[in-house]
């Protein structure tokens, strides 16, 4: 279990989750204590980011050909055989920079955010926390699980903060991602219970792509069901 802490990537939820418990020792009222705090955890995250890109290229450059670098399994469900399974390739190494971009320039975008800034930036590194997370899991399971975590952020911050006609826009956001995750979990479902060909089921996405198990007439029924799931959220 202790192995997960010695790869970088958990600490892309980990920071989220220590600046959400910094924000929540601050006083209401101490504005300028939670600006900090929250200007701390972005910029640590930027710099993780940084350090996760050149840890990514120097990884190519040396002749790693792996689909994901940076892989670790530590099982947290064993009786359905799911993991916390982290790694990475090109695609999401710049997602996770995107991100922390995006998160940083955030932090910003809101420096005046009233009313309620402590609350406000609690519910945005929540949403942090399930976006990291959903870019470094490979496997099904905790990558839709981390993805759910977002969703009650997005509505709160939609629709208490959000402008126009806000308590509309946010109850529609949430009705068609709610829609798109059950889509999506039927799906996850079905690839689940026809993942491996030996009988040993499982939820991580090499594996699934190497077993190269499930039959051709399920893959076109799990397929516009993942495809629309996805595409919503």
């Amino acid at each position: 279990m202790m192995e997960i802490f010695s790869n970088i990537l958990i600490y892309f939820v980990i920071v989220p989750l220590l600046t959400l418990a910094g924000l929540a020792l601050c006083s209401n009222k101490g504005i300028k204590a939670i600006r900090t705090v929250a200007v701390a955890g972005a910029s640590v995250l930027v710099v993780l980011a940084c350090y996760l890109v050149a840890l990514f290229l120097q990884a190519r450059a040396s002749g790693v050909t792996d689909e994901m670098i940076l892989r670790t399994d530590v099982m947290w469900y064993a009786p359905f055989n799911i993991k916390l399974a982290l790694g990475v390739d090109g695609v999401s190494v710049v997602m996770i920079l995107l991100s922390a971009c995006i998160v940083f320039a955030g932090v910003f975008a809101s420096w005046k955010m009233n009313p309620l800034p402590k609350q406000f930036f609690l519910w945005f590194y929540l949403l942090s926390t399930g976006v990291f997370g959903f870019f470094i899991s490979i496997d099904l399971v905790t990558m839709f699980m981390f993805y759910e975590v977002a969703l009650i952020p997005m509505y709160l911050l939609i629709g208490v903060w959000g402008s126009g006609n806000k308590n509309y826009s946010a109850m529609k956001l949430t009705l068609m991602l709610m829609g798109g995750s059950a889509f999506l979990m039927l799906g996850l479902i079905g690839i689940y219970f026809h993942s491996a060909a030996d009988g040993n089921l499982t939820m991580n996405i090499l594996d699934i792509a190497h077993n190269n198990a499930i039959p051709q007439n399920w893959q076109l029924w799990l397929f516009p069901l993942t495809f629309v799931g996805l595409g919503v959220l």
